[in-house]
């Protein structure tokens, strides 16, 4: 017996509340990112360390996103991204964290998911293909900012 494997379809409510967790926490990494521009010594250290958990929540979002929507998972796949869960346990090497540069890349990535929700708003219209089109787009784009972003952490 061969069965055809059918795609199952998309919880446009589900994804759309996905979208506005990660844009939850980026929204919160930024915020972080510019209390740590006015604070010293260890206060400064605290809020890097903040910022970066902000940003591991984020991709906890990006993850369940990706567990929804095969398209997202196929494209960080082809980016070589990976999940927290390879992580080792607390100590992170990293560089001097970039936080002008961080910002920007996060207000881009809100920007994007923010669209994505709008786009999953309009999906019962009669412009589907435009849609699906623009989505596909957005997913790259998307997943590219994210690659910027894990390669300044």
């Amino acid at each position: 017996m061969n069965f055809l494997r059918k795609p199952a379809a998309i919880d446009i409510e589900h994804m759309k509340m996905l979208h506005e967790e990660a844009i939850d926490q980026l929204e919160l990494m930024r915020s972080v990112l510019a209390a740590r521009e006015e604070a010293t010594g260890t206060m400064r250290d605290s809020l890097e360390n903040m910022a970066l958990e902000h940003w591991n929540a984020y991709l906890d979002a990006i993850h369940l996103i990706s567990m929804h929507d095969e398209a997202i998972a196929s494209i960080l796949q082809q980016h070589g991204l990976s999940f927290r869960e390879e992580s080792n346990s607390g100590e992170v090497e990293r560089q001097h964290v970039r936080p002008l540069l961080l910002s920007l890349l996060s207000a881009a990535l809100v920007r994007r998911h923010r669209r994505i929700r709008q786009i999953y708003s309009w999906h019962a219209r009669p412009i589907s293909d435009y849609l699906n089109e623009s989505m596909s787009m957005e997913r790259k784009h998307l997943v590219e900012l994210i690659a910027m972003v894990e390669t300044l952490l």
